[in-house]
This record gives structure tokens, C-alpha cells and sequence, in this order.
């Protein structure tokens, strides 16, 4: 897609899942990649997998906890020293906490920390370099459950609601400085978390999962996504070809919540 070789970007949650597939598609299409995730394992084999495989360093990984300021901060700081700017950015990472009214004050803090804090704080301190750049384009994953109500999901609900609301802001704020920001509301993707819960805590395989009429069956397409499919949309709005689209939230749900 037009806008994207020879830039720089920064994926949060970048070592798997959702994060990691936005990864590999920006390095697909040019792009240099800043891994941003607290899991340092994942993070550090994703990074040299990808540069073993392209045969040049297009990713470096920086272990990042989102939720602190001064972690944030080292992150962007080392996208800028490695990649010269930073033009994009992807707010993958997240906490996913299955509690409703009963959830205690640190699960309350903890999927609030990450999931709205940490996205305003990567927000926050790569916005300016965007400025100096010449503008930018930010990427926010927000989800399906910001828009509706779902039993025993009140706290991740609560926070991806406030993201979608979130993006809307930011995208005011930063239309002056040529920076677009959109968010991508996925549907149910059978990432790495969905594969181990539906496995382990609902013994059902994919196959099974996408047959169920309250998993599948929800999303008019009667499948789980790849994380490939939310990775295809996220690039789409970075990319130039998306250059008049700031402050939408893109519904990639397979049609969930058209019904």
C-alpha cells in the first residue's frame, strides 16, 4: 500500500496475536518496526525471526510495560535511535480481564492502566515526533465489545468503550498537525489467548468454535477471524490510501454487530 516503505512505526503488543501480525505486514510492506511488549521472550524471538528472514535489522524489540510512563517513553525514544522518526503507531496491547460487578479495585486499575492509560501514553509521547515529521498516523484496537454489552466483560468492555470515545478525541486534537487516528474494532480472532481459553476452559477446538451458534454463529460470515484479517485493516488505515479517514472506528467483525 502507497505511504508505507521506508517509514517507522511502533506496535505495542507487538510479540503476538493481533500485534504481530501488524508487525509482519509493515515489514511486507517496507516499513521499519519498532516491538513494543512486555513479554520479552516473545518479543526478542519475533524480532530476530524477522530479521533473520528479511536479512537486514527492520525490527528492534524494546520490553515495554504501557502502563508506565517512563517504560513509554524509553520505547519511543528508541524507535526515534534506531529508525531516525516515528511516523506510525499501533496500540495493540491489552489486558483482558473476564469480570463483571464483582471485579476488585486492582482488576478494575490494572485493565484500565493498559488498556486506556497505556494507549494514551504511547499516544502522548509519539504524537511529537509525528509533528516534527510532518504528520503521522496512529492506529488504535479498540473491539466490538466498546460498543456492546456482554455478560462477565464489564471491565474490558468499560475500557475499550472509553477507547473508541478515545480515538475520536485524539483525532481532533491532532487533525492540525497532520496526524490521523483511527481505531479497528475486531470481532471474536482466534489469536493465541482465544485458542488457549477456548481449549483449555471450553474444550473446544476452532472447528468447533466457529460451528458454536453463540461464538461463530454471532458474526454473520459464522467464523472467528485471523489475526491476519484485523492486521489487513489496521495497515489499510495507516497507508496512504486511507489519507482522508481520521476519527472513524472500523467495525472488522464479520458483521456481529449489524445484527
Amino acid at each position: 500500500m502507497r505511504g508505507l516503505s521506508g517509514q517507522s512505526a511502533i506496535v505495542t503488543g507487538g510479540a503476538q496475536g493481533i500485534g504481530r501480525a501488524v508487525v509482519d505486514r509493515l515489514v511486507e510492506e517496507g516499513a521499519h518496526v519498532l516491538i513494543a511488549d512486555v513479554n520479552e521472550e516473545y518479543g526478542k524471538a519475533a524480532a530476530e525471526e524477522i530479521n533473520s528472514r528479511v536479512g537486514s535489522p527492520v525490527t528492534r524489540f524494546v520490553r515495554t510495560d504501557v502502563s508506565d510512563e517512563e517504560s513509554v517513553e524509553r520505547a519511543v525514544a528508541a524507535a526515534v535511535e534506531s529508525f531516525g522518526s516515528v511516523r506510525f503507531l499501533i496500540n495493540c496491547a491489552a489486558a483482558f480481564i473476564m469480570r463483571g460487578v464483582e471485579a476488585t479495585v486492582d482488576e478494575w486499575r490494572r485493565v484500565m492502566d493498559v488498556n486506556i492509560m497505556g494507549q494514551a501514553l504511547c499516544v502522548k509521547h509519539s504524537a511529537p515526533f509525528m509533528k516534527a515529521a510532518g504528520g503521522g498516523s496512529i492506529v488504535n484496537i479498540a473491539s466490538i465489545s466498546g460498543h456492546i454489552a456482554q455478560a462477565g466483560l464489564m471491565t474490558y468492555s468499560t475500557t475499550k468503550g472509553a477507547v473508541v470515545n478515545m480515538t475520536r478525541c485524539m483525532a481532533l486534537e491532532l487533525a492540525s498537525d497532520n496526524i490521523r487516528v483511527n481505531a479497528v474494532n475486531p470481532g471474536t480472532v482466534w489469536n493465541e489467548n482465544n485458542e488457549r481459553f477456548h481449549r483449555e476452559v471450553l474444550g473446544m477446538t476452532r472447528e468447533q468454535a466457529d460451528r458454536a451458534p453463540e461464538i461463530g454463529g454471532r458474526h454473520l460470515l459464522g467464523r472467528t477471524a485471523d489475526p491476519e484479517e484485523i492486521a489487513a485493516s489496521v495497515v489499510f488505515l495507516l497507508s496512504a490510501e486511507a489519507s482522508y479517514i481520521t476519527g472513524t472506528n472500523l467495525m472488522v467483525d464479520a458483521g456481529y454487530t449489524a445484527m
